[in-house]
């Protein structure tokens, strides 16, 4: 097992600096959020977060073990993404450009330390399911489905930071709980650069603001599916696959919900709107910060469900037909919340 402290303390402390430094070369080179449109908030906000938190973590990486070639390959595969989401923080990047570049990430991944899905669990009691051929092109439509996942909660102050932290958080304990030590290094080298980010996001200890960009929600994605293949398809996995599913259910049932709404309107599935969780949860009359703790409220309950069910080995099926009637009712209640609402209130008037 790696010595963890001085990588975390370099990690934390790097991730500060970058984020000090960066911040007057975010005026340059046109990495600022400005309010229109959809964007509600005050003033320019550079959108460093993401970048700060790869060099945080590159420099952990690299501090436990320079020689580790899964590291560089992590740092290699973040850096094209981090590099990705900078571009399409400053130049609006299509959506094209976006799929074709993560699909290479998810090729690389496969094709350096053979990352990517070989089996789906034991879902019958019959033995592993074998995906075969089609262990690649699903890795690739999971990896896209991570990276965008994440990127689409990027929507509050605070809510894709603490939501990455609570997924690092449990990813880490189930891999420091069940044999991969070396593999915990990641999410806790993730978990020491997000703090400080989301320091600076929420504006604590008198902190100015800063935002992820797409450059940090696109890394935490890659990061999470990164984490979630290694926990769940190597041959000392954490996790059961159908696992995985509760560890990131929140952001995952969002994505799926809005993407089955807006392909119901005749849009694009990646057309931006304000109709995600955290847009709904504003509207309904909660305060930024309520609406932050609410949803990372339900992540937690979700995540607490996974490593219940993983801790008393459910039967797989049971916990993925669980997780199918969760994301039912989800999906129900996103649909139809301005009726339901709209029947309560007539009842109490």
């Amino acid at each position: 097992m790696y010595s963890l402290f001085w990588p975390v303390v370099a990690c934390a402390l790097l991730t500060i600096g970058a984020l000090t430094v960066l911040r007057p070369l975010a005026h340059r080179l046109g990495l600022l959020d400005i309010p229109k449109g959809r964007k509600q908030h005050q003033g320019k906000i550079p959108l460093i977060g993401g970048l700060s938190v790869f060099v945080g973590v590159s420099a952990g990486l690299l501090i436990a073990d320079s020689t580790a070639f899964e590291h560089w390959a992590f740092i290699g595969c973040a850096l094209v993404i981090v590099v990705l989401g900078a571009l399409d923080d400053a130049l609006d990047l299509s959506v094209a450009i976006r799929l074709v570049i993560q699909s290479l990430v998810a090729i690389a991944m496969m094709w350096l330390l053979d990352l990517h899905l070989a089996h789906l669990g034991n879902l019958f009691a019959l033995g592993p399911i074998e995906l075969g051929w089609l262990g690649p092109p699903l890795t690739i439509i999971a990896v896209i489905a991570a990276i965008n996942a994440f990127n689409m909660t990027d929507g509050i102050d605070g809510l894709a930071g603490s939501l990455s932290l609570l997924t690092m958080l449990a990813l880490t304990f189930f891999m420091l709980m069940w044999g991969q030590q070396d593999t915990a290094l990641l999410p806790i080298l993730m978990m020491a650069a997000l703090l400080p980010y989301l320091a600076a996001n929420l504006q604590c200890f008198g902190l100015r603001k800063v935002f992820l960009g797409d450059a940090g929600s696109m890394l935490i994605g890659l990061t999470v599916i990164w984490l979630l293949l290694q926990g769940s398809q190597s041959a000392e996995s954490s996790f059961r696959p159908v696992t995985a599913l509760w560890i990131i259910a929140i952001p995952l049932l969002d994505m799926t919900v809005i993407m089955i709404r807006r392909i119901r309107k005749g849009q694009s599935p990646f057309q931006a709107d304000r109709e995600h969780l955290h847009h709904i949860s504003l509207r309904l009359g909660l305060a930024p910060r309520h609406a932050l703790l609410f949803i990372i409220g339900l992540a937690g309950v979700g995540v607490s469900i996974g490593a219940l069910a993983e801790y008393l080995l459910l039967p797989e099926l049971l916990v993925l037909l669980l997780f199918l009637a969760v994301g039912a009712g989800y999906f129900y209640l996103l649909t139809h919340v301005w009726r339901i609402v709209s029947t309560l209130r007539r009842r109490r008037n």
